[in-house]
């Protein structure tokens, strides 16, 4: 049968004597919001913290990603292609002064770089989960946490599933974990290291805990482990950040 026809907002509508009255453009998804209460749960349900970076896909008004940086500390990007939609998210993030956390870009999520996130969100449609998911599979690390409003992302076993209610209707929310693991080796060599938190970390880096164990076992974030195994592998004290999957 092939994919599915595009969503026609933004086709051209005719009149009967076939004169074009409305211009519109082909896009994947239609332009649906999240309810409030769905798109704070979806951000509790990823445990998102101060600090995180979270990409929202299709993110339409900006709604996900101004309370991800408003209320969850996070910095979050939205990734919206509708002129329209990403003119009013943007201006409303002005508007909020949170510039330094928050960001809208304009492009098509399937083009977008989306390998620095530690969560992903999005309400899309299960046909475009399925396009979507060799990207998400290929970008994302290990850990990376993807949460989806309603329509789920077929041959991926959720960690949760859940449903929240909010007036006429109910909505799932699907929460997913990209497996494997990142596992740092230690090179065997010594020095002083001056940040707490670094030497932390690499006493606990011994080639079978992975970061997410280091994270845990510290009551940090994978992303901070990251950050200082970045420094641990410029100083020499990392051999390696080994990805099993």
């Amino acid at each position: 049968m092939g994919e599915p026809a595009p969503w026609p907002w933004d086709s051209p509508l005719v009149d009967l004597n076939g004169d074009i009255v409305l211009t519109y453009m082909y896009y994947d998804v239609p332009f649906v919001p999240t309810p409030e209460v769905v798109v704070r749960r979806m951000l509790q349900l990823a445990r998102v913290k101060p600090g995180e970076v979270l990409y929202d896909l299709g993110s339409g008004d900006g709604r996900i990603v101004i309370m991800a940086a408003k209320e969850f500390g996070a910095y979050a990007y939205g990734v919206e292609i509708r002129k329209d939609l990403y003119e009013q998210s943007s201006a409303k993030i002005r508007d909020l002064g949170l510039e330094g956390r928050a960001k809208i870009l304009n492009t098509n999520f399937f083009d977008a770089d989306i390998s620095d996130a530690d969560v992903v969100t999005m309400y899309l449609l299960t046909s475009v989960n399925e396009r979507l998911k060799p990207k998400l599979e290929k970008e994302l690390r290990p850990g990376t946490r993807v949460v989806s409003h309603d329509f789920e992302v077929s041959g991926w076993r959720p960690m949760v599933i859940e449903e929240v209610y909010e007036e006429w209707r109910s909505h799932k929310i699907y929460l997913y974990k990209i497996p494997g693991k990142e596992i740092p080796v230690p090179s065997g060599k010594t020095t002083s290291i001056e940040d707490p938190l670094t030497r932390q970390i690499m006493a606990l880096v011994d080639g079978n805990n992975s970061v997410e164990d280091i994270a845990a076992k510290l009551n940090t974030t994978p992303r901070e482990v990251r950050n200082a195994l970045r420094k641990l592998l410029d100083a020499g004290l990392v051999e390696e950040i080994r990805i099993v999957r």
